[in-house]
């Protein structure tokens, strides 16, 4: 919450007193104080008595470490969720990450899905050059390389429309990437400074359930083709519509079924849009479609070469 809550004018977990609880799964050795490395929760669990009456920044925040093979107990009822493990009653479990699904007894229904012949990798990445906090996207070979600095010199990648025979990008030495980001780029003197992680290319949304008070965001609620880097801008636009219907004082309890009624039918719109939108581009860009590159094909170039138009997309995306 605290992370996306940057992004915007409120920062909701110090606006609101609202007591909530992050979990973590224990697959590997983490670190909760590590502002750098500390990963994301799995999900967050929110609750507060009052919720609009009163102002404090006396937050009861917990970080809890849970292992990968533990037995998580929810109860649902119409006035709060219990997570029994720990005895903790809230009136809304906020889902950050779709390996929580797997805790639950009952698995969301996806709505939409697709999934693609393609994988994509992530790897990070240093370099002798300055980056100067500018991220960069290459369309070549049917492939798209992303290039996302979080350092003057050090970069992490998205390399997405790998298919069957690409598996030469997984080496562990990381000789083929390097050699493809140099070819892509101008980076000077790429060094490996990760490992290198896959997966499978797919899209869906997940089909909310008004009666369980959890909601689905992030890459728990939907997944879309990186190509476009798509996916985090709808993750704000969920935060973007908890924060509106939080402020929302009509709405005491933001468990109810017509609180989780309205984020789903909102968010349900911008999901469809962006899925066929990444889906139709990686047919232009990736597959080579004749129809849609033929469609594409003047509308980039025209695009490419006039800096008005660029600006005017950053700024819609």
């Amino acid at each position: 919450m605290k992370w996306y809550s940057d992004c915007f004018s409120e920062d909701l977990d110090n606006h609101y007193p609202i007591k909530h609880i992050q979990i973590f799964v224990e697959n590997e050795k983490l670190n909760l104080n590590d502002s750098l490395t500390k990963p994301f929760p799995l999900f967050n669990i929110m609750a507060s008595d009052y919720l609009f009456s009163s102002f404090s920044k006396d937050l009861d925040n917990i970080n809890k470490v849970i292992n990968s093979d533990e037995e998580l107990e929810f109860v649902f009822d119409n006035n709060e969720v219990i997570f029994k493990n720990y005895q903790i009653s809230s009136k809304l479990i906020i889902n950050t990450d779709f390996r929580f699904n797997k805790f639950l007894n009952l698995k969301p229904e996806r709505e939409e899905k697709k999934e693609y012949d393609e994988f994509a990798v992530t790897a990070s990445f240093k370099t002798d050059t300055n980056l100067e906090n500018r991220a960069e996207q290459y369309f070549r070979e049917a492939k798209i390389l992303a290039i996302l600095p979080y350092a003057d010199h050090e970069f992490s990648i998205v390399l997405s429309g790998l298919k069957k025979g690409d598996e030469k990008f997984l080496n562990d030495s990381g000789e083929k990437l390097i050699n493809f980001i140099n070819k892509q780029t101008n980076l000077r003197s790429v060094k490996l400074a990760s490992k290198i992680n896959h997966f499978p290319l797919s899209f869906y949304k997940i089909k909310h359930d008004p009666k369980l008070r959890s909601l689905y965001i992030g890459d728990a609620g939907h997944r879309v083709h990186p190509l476009a880097g798509l996916g985090l801008n709808l993750g704000l636009g969920d935060i973007q519509m908890i924060d509106s219907l939080i402020s929302d004082k009509r709405i005491i309890d933001p468990g109810q079924e017509n609180f989780i009624k309205k984020y789903a039918i909102s968010r349900s719109i911008d999901e469809s849009i962006i899925m066929h939108l990444t889906d139709r581009l990686d047919e232009a860009l990736v597959n080579n479609s004749e129809v849609f590159s033929a469609l594409f094909k003047y509308p980039i170039k025209i695009t490419e070469n006039s800096e008005l138009l660029k600006k005017a997309l950053v700024r819609m995306v």
